[in-house]
């Protein structure tokens, strides 16, 4: 199966060119500020593309997939078939997917929580038989340094991948540390599709398991 890896696209989707795969993958940050018409505008996008599976996590600038908006917003997928993850987790054909918006706290953004307890919350929901973690933010140490030099992955999130060892995950979140790297067996990558300037300059990130 031929799995295609995106993220932080930023409403600049129209603009990417998507060869046909099997499996399309968002890791959040499809939008600017998270209207509705921006999230439309995307939905319609992946809708078009040609694979057999779509799926996708909101990220911290996708607003309205977490505040009083939400169920309106996760229908513009359902009505699409598009496969929407929020803490959730999903089957294709016998591999196992979760997906999570969740990052450490920065700034006002959405999907935020506390480093410690409040986020480990949300990890210790990943079960231990993932084969594909989808989170929209990376772990520590891993695709996650910023221009400046410093790493800010979550620790935490560290921790529990390195306990459940899937084959793949992939995030974004982090625009200067685009990439893939192999580790314990697992394989990171950071799909981001802008650089730190919004430009769109990376290529969707394809794999074959």
């Amino acid at each position: 199966m031929k799995f295609t890896f995106i993220s932080d696209t930023h409403s600049l989707h129209n603009k990417l060119i998507l060869e046909a795969g099997d499996v399309l993958i968002h890791c959040g940050d499809f939008t600017n500020k998270g209207s509705l018409e921006d999230a439309e505008d995307f939905a319609d996008f992946m809708a078009k593309q040609d694979f057999q599976y779509k799926i996708v996590i909101a990220g911290n600038h996708d607003f309205c997939f977490e505040d009083d908006r939400l169920d309106e917003a996760e229908h513009l997928f359902k009505d699409r078939e598009i496969i929407y993850l929020n803490d959730s987790g999903t089957e294709v054909e016998g591999l196992k997917i979760w997906g999570s918006p969740i990052q450490p706290q920065f700034f006002n953004w959405a999907f935020n929580r506390n480093r410690g307890h409040d986020i480990s919350w949300h990890w210790n929901l990943i079960p231990d038989d993932v084969d594909i973690l989808i989170t929209h933010g990376p772990a520590f140490g891993i695709l996650d340094r910023i221009k400046e030099g410093d790493k800010v992955g979550c620790h935490d999130l560290l921790d529990r991948v390195k306990q459940i060892k899937p084959k793949i995950h992939a995030f974004g979140h982090i625009h200067e540390d685009y990439g893939m790297v192999e580790q314990d067996g697992t394989i990171f990558i950071n799909a981001c599709s802008v650089d730190r300037r919004y430009r769109l300059v990376n290529l969707p990130i394809e794999i074959e398991l």
